[in-house]
């Protein structure tokens, strides 16, 4: 058997002085780094704590009446947040103020919600874009394009909304603000208004209104569905919304045709009542006066 061989400690000893005595200024270095970030840390953490309790980085309650510059006193809102006294360092803050404003009926979506030192907050937000007005027997109240009603109920259908084309005979109850008004005739009568509005033809004879009281037929199966009425007091009886299904109507395409021959006779609907244009291949016409009826 070899022998043990016999460990040299004195080297080892010899060696390990060495090594700190080279390293000493890079280990020393280091724990002071270490302990001056501790100190930051605890330092930063108690600064932070003293400012968030001065009374000069707290804010009041956050309330602010929202609406467009068109809309009148009747559609303003009052946005209600938190309570006096809350400090600006309050990391749910921003979030619980972003998300109250995105409930009001005229925001759409909240952008940003920044502090402002040393007592502010500054909210970005998008409004709702008025789409129609929807005439109601004490008002006009306003939807946007996916039907959310916006608040306020106006004498007038306010300009700003982006169809002038205004829809009557919508029998449900409009919504609280905000909500979306789900009543289909609704839905018809707003693509209707679309179509009026950006059809060169029915834009030329001025349509204002869409009147869809006997939608799905509940006043009169036999009558119309839905109407165009005209600035000069006619009405196109149109007969069902696009989409609606019934077997044998006329497409959209094929009324502007006839509502065409019908023109060919009386230029702008001049001395007609109603036309309709929903029979397939032919037209009715209601002259409002049957003794000045062109021939």
């Amino acid at each position: 058997m070899a022998p043990l061989k016999r460990i040299d400690w004195e080297k080892i000893a010899a060696r390990s002085g060495a090594f700190l005595s080279k390293h000493q200024g890079k280990g020393l270095g280091a724990l002071y780094t270490a302990a001056f970030a501790l100190v930051v840390l605890l330092v930063h953490r108690e600064v932070y704590f003293f400012m968030a309790s001065r009374g000069q980085f707290t804010v009041p309650k956050v309330q602010a009446g929202v609406a467009p510059k068109w809309a009148d006193r009747t559609g303003v809102e009052i946005v209600r947040v938190g309570k006096d006294g809350t400090s600006l360092f309050d990391p749910g803050l921003v979030e619980r103020v972003g998300r109250t404003f995105e409930e009001c009926a005229w925001i759409k979506r909240v952008t940003a919600v920044e502090r402002v030192f040393p007592d502010q907050l500054r909210v970005r937000f998008e409004f709702r874009t008025p789409h129609v007005a929807v005439k109601r027997h004490d008002g006009y109240v306003i939807v946007d394009a996916e039907g959310v009603r916006l608040p306020g109920v106006y004498t007038e259908p306010p300009r700003s909304c982006e169809r002038t084309v205004q829809i009557s005979g919508v029998a449900s109850l409009p919504p609280e603000p905000g909500r979306p008004w789900t009543d289909p005739a609704l839905k018809a009568a707003m693509g209707l208004a679309d179509f009026a509005q950006e059809n060169p033809l029915l834009a030329r004879l001025r349509v204002r209104e869409v009147d869809v009281s006997n939608f799905d037929g509940k006043v009169d199966v036999r009558r119309s569905e839905v109407a165009f009425l005209t600035a000069a007091g006619s009405t196109i009886a149109w007969g069902r919304a696009p989409g609606a299904g019934k077997f044998g109507e006329p497409s959209s395409e094929e009324k502007l045709e006839n509502l065409r021959e019908v023109l060919a006779v009386y230029p702008d609907l001049q001395g007609v009542r109603t036309v309709k244009v929903y029979f397939r291949g032919t037209r009715a016409v209601e002259p409002t006066d049957l003794v000045n009826k062109p021939r």
